[in-house]
Order: structure tokens, then C-alpha cells, then sequence
């Protein structure tokens, strides 16, 4: 029986394994076609590697947490009118750490239905592989993604950073350590298993420029009748 587990790795090649206290919650994110396009559009000379954005078009798509989600700062959401809108605004702003702010499918759709443009996202739910919070059961899994603790707008992911959109530490200067991995991940651009998470999650700890932390195997799912957080 998999037991849910944070990843603890702060040197190279090396990682400790703990008992895992974050929840499980729901995350509003963007479509990965439109970071694929403002991708390309940004950066030059990108390297024919992995889903790297090189080609018009993505050889898969990803579909996990690290997607740009909603800025309340910044106009991605409108004005709080009511008092549930108002206190889930708040409860967005000071998220922290065991504090997820949507934790349930009512508020993720509260906030969804703020967002200014709400074609451009999408909601996702996901906890950590092997946990016995609640899911939603008429939402689709999607696999498994290895990356930070998730909140409302997504977490940093290792198989976006250095698989999809290399944006912080990216991947393998010769772009050819990972393909094996890449051909493993499905057409939502993660891993069916958790135990390739956890395999790819080791190689790329090896690696001396990778990035160090609290690293998590989650499940995905997404409710795919809607589609997105739209009925």
C-alpha cells in the first residue's frame, strides 16, 4: 500500500523520505495551449529537446500544476460583491502551507466564476499519491506529477520545468538524459504510475543543477463533463 509521502532533497543525489501532512485541494489554472504560444512567442532559439516549445505545435500536451494560475493582484479576478466572494478572496490572499485556500469544488467554483477571463482556465484537483483525502469522484485522473506543495494557482513541477517549459533550472544541457522518461508520460503529459514519478524524481536529483526542496507525487484529476470549471 503506497503511503502518502513528501520528498525531502537538499543534496545532490540524496532524498529522505517523510510521512506527508499537506491536503489534497482544487487549483484554477491555465490552458497549456496559450502558455505553449506565449512560450514560443518569448523566447528565441529554443532547443529541439523533450516538449520544449520548438515546433508550432506541442508533441504533448501538459496538463499538470505548474500553469499560471489567476493573480489577485493583478485584475485577473473581478471585484468581490458578495460576502462568500469576499472571504475567499481573502482566504486566496493568505494562503499558506496546511491552508489550502480551495479545498472544496463549491469554493473552486466561486472563484472561478470571478475570474475575468474565464475561458483561458481550467480547475484541477490534487492530492498526494497514496492519500486517503477526499476526491472528487466524478473527475477523471490525468497521473501523477512531481513538484512542490499545491495551492489555488498551482505549484512548481520538475516535469514542466524541465520537460515542457524550461523557465527556472530547465534540463540536461544535451537534452537527451530524460527522453525515456518523456516517452512514459501520457497525453496529458504526466506519469501513469507513481513509481515512474518517483524514478524520475531520483535521476533527476542526480543531477547537480537540478532544483532542491519538498518535492511531491500528486495526483491530478480534472472534470473532464465540463471540461473546465464551467457547467
Amino acid at each position: 500500500m503506497i503511503r502518502p509521502m513528501v520528498f525531502v532533497s537538499f543534496e545532490q543525489g540524496k532524498i529522505e523520505e517523510r510521512t506527508n501532512d499537506f491536503r489534497g485541494c482544487f487549483s484554477i489554472l491555465k490552458h497549456y495551449p496559450l502558455l505553449y504560444a506565449a512560450y514560443r512567442k518569448e523566447h528565441k532559439n529554443i532547443r529541439p529537446f523533450y516538449g520544449h516549445p520548438y515546433t508550432e505545435r506541442s508533441e504533448k500536451v501538459y496538463n499538470g500544476t505548474q500553469r499560471e494560475g489567476p493573480d489577485v493582484l493583478h485584475g485577473d479576478f473581478r471585484e468581490a460583491t458578495s460576502f462568500r466572494e469576499k472571504r475567499l478572496i481573502r482566504r486566496i490572499m493568505h494562503e499558506s502551507r496546511r491552508h489550502a485556500a480551495l479545498q472544496t469544488e463549491a469554493d473552486a467554483k466561486t472563484a472561478f466564476d470571478m475570474l475575468q477571463h474565464p475561458e483561458q482556465y481550467e480547475i484541477i484537483h490534487t492530492r498526494v499519491a497514496g492519500s486517503n483525502d477526499a476526491f472528487p469522484q466524478d473527475w477523471a485522473f490525468l497521473g501523477y506529477d512531481v513538484g512542490y506543495e499545491v495551492g489555488f494557482d498551482g505549484a512548481y513541477s520538475i516535469v514542466c520545468d524541465c520537460l515542457f517549459l524550461p523557465q527556472w533550472h530547465g534540463c540536461d544541457a544535451e537534452g537527451t538524459l530524460f527522453s525515456e522518461d518523456f516517452r512514459k508520460l501520457n497525453e496529458n503529459g504526466l506519469f501513469s504510475s507513481r513509481d515512474d514519478a518517483y524514478a524520475y524524481l531520483v535521476k533527476y536529483r542526480n543531477e547537480a543543477w537540478s532544483e532542491i526542496g519538498l518535492f511531491y507525487i500528486c495526483e491530478v484529476r480534472r472534470k473532464e463533463s465540463a471540461g473546465s470549471g464551467r457547467e
